[in-house]
């Protein structure tokens, strides 16, 4: 093949080192889940703080995306991938030489300024070096890269933490990444057409206000309430410019993220769909490790392999299920898909002291089945009907749906697992008057949360599963 400048370059390698520095990436998203805990102890701080290394991260990941699309336009594809691993591997640093949570989370944000730009880069660059017929298995092997590292990450993280420091969580990704700078200075080629345009500063702006604001205000419900001002006023100021975001993007001739692709039925509904999945398996991602630590007294890399299988078979299925794009269409895909991912996350609201933990691994792995074949083939098929520059555009605005969403839904499990453990926690007078008493009350409030949290996964499944019967099945489609 030739690049955009007509010299031969090759492709495989191309795609290995863009798979494999997106890899490296992808592995930090969910990484610290099953160090929650030990964080929690280590700079004792409460679930509802530390969870910020998740929702900051991924709400970074979220404004960064659709600045993506523009930096995709505007520079050579080898500049945009050596700055993104560049703000990553400076953010591994930091974390790594940390004394504080406070160095650790600005570490995180830096982080995902990378992983924000590598995600959506190496899905534009799958679209516009694959034919249409192809998308579909390529985007499973991209699935692989984007879904299988975040689902590996807490079992490494386990892992590590039974074995060495927390530090080395980063640490441990420094040297591949520092590999592939150098893979991609030989091998990433300009594939992509530049095409040079201003950055719309008034809408990073408005979009960095608002989504930030309104994730605020979720984080704000295990605090302080649905209903404290923190939480109605994030949410006011949130949808506020969000609504500015949109007025000025709408009629822009060049627009920062181009929202008017919702206007496209196919696309608005993929998008969801994988926005919803997403949000499902990285909330449970979240929770269960803390219910299998807190509860169960699992350690880290325990609770980390109990969610193994579930991440093995993920990328088994994601490399069928971008087959099975290519010749069933995306419609039945994901009905399967989704009715598989709400069978497997609904009985986790049903947990208890003493649930198998062979129950725990299946219901884990059919809820990663169900995501891997939705993911890459629906977003395969939000872009059957976009051409051209609509395809950087339509990534971005897929992918900025899907984080922007998790990092709201990871919120609102977060939230209400706090708010409901805090509301039912007994007494501390209890503790010295009726220790046995005080225990039982603990362990009952502890479920409670757990169960609150489990079924609000479960509803977003459920969500996920009515969008799905809309789904454009465009190989019927092409036969009729």
């Amino acid at each position: 093949m030739k690049d955009v400048n007509g010299k031969p370059f090759n492709r495989t390698w191309l795609m290995v080192t863009l798979m494999f520095g997106t890899f490296c990436t992808a592995l930090t998203t969910n990484m610290l889940v099953t160090a929650y805990p030990t964080l929690m102890s280590e700079f004792n701080i409460t679930s509802a703080t530390v969870q910020w290394l998740t929702t900051g991260f991924l709400l970074v990941m979220g404004i960064m995306i659709p600045i993506s699309a523009w930096l995709i336009n505007n520079f050579s594809l080898r500049s945009i991938y050596l700055a993104a691993l560049s703000f990553f591997l400076v953010g591994l640093i930091i974390s790594y030489t940390a004394n504080s949570f406070s160095m650790i989370f600005i570490g995180r944000l830096i982080q995902a300024v990378g992983v924000g730009i590598t995600f959506p880069t190496i899905q534009t660059v799958l679209l516009v070096t694959f034919p249409a017929d192809k998308r579909g298995a390529m985007m499973g092997l991209g699935g692989i890269v984007i879904g299988l590292a975040p689902a590996l990450g807490p079992t490494l993280s386990g892992w590590i933490l039974d074995n060495s420091t927390w530090r080395n969580m980063f640490g441990i990704i420094i040297p591949p990444v520092i590999l592939v700078l150098i893979l991609s200075l030989i091998f990433v080629r300009p594939v992509i057409p530049v095409k040079k345009s201003p950055i719309d500063k008034i809408a990073i702006i408005l979009s960095t206000i608002g989504f930030g604001s309104l994730l605020f205000g979720f984080s704000e419900v295990g605090s302080n309430g649905w209903g404290s001002p923190s939480v109605i006023g994030g949410f006011i100021v949130g949808l506020i410019f969000i609504g500015l975001f949109v007025r000025r993007e709408w009629p822009a001739k060049d627009p920062f993220l181009n929202v008017r692709l919702l206007k496209i039925p196919s696309f608005t509904i993929a998008s969801l769909i994988t926005a919803f999945s997403n949000t499902t398996m990285i909330g449970i991602q979240v929770v269960l490790p803390m219910y299998l630590q807190q509860v169960r007294g699992l350690s880290p890399f325990h609770s980390g392999l109990m969610i193994l299988p579930g991440a093995l078979v993920f990328g088994i299925v994601s490399l069928i299920s971008g087959n099975l794009n290519d010749r069933m269409g995306g419609q039945r895909l994901a009905l399967i898909g989704t009715f598989l991912l709400t069978l497997g996350t609904l009985p986790f609201s049903l947990l208890t002291q003493t649930t198998p933990y062979s129950y725990i691994i299946c219901e884990y792995t059919i809820l990663m089945i169900g995501v891997a074949l939705v993911t890459m083939p629906v977003t395969a098929a939000s872009s059957v009907d976009l051409t051209g520059l609509q395809l950087s555009h339509g990534t971005a605005v897929n992918s900025t749906m899907r984080q922007v969403t998790t990092s709201m839904g990871t919120a609102v499990l977060g939230s209400v697992l706090a708010n409901v453990m805090s509301n039912d926690a007994p007494a501390k007078a209890l503790l010295a008057s009726a220790p046995l008493v005080y225990q039982s009350q603990s362990y009952t409030a502890a479920m409670n949360g757990f169960h609150a949290a489990f079924l609000v996964a479960t509803a977003f499944g459920i969500i996920d599963l009515c969008l799905a019967f809309f789904v454009k099945n465009q190989k019927q489609e092409a036969a009729a």
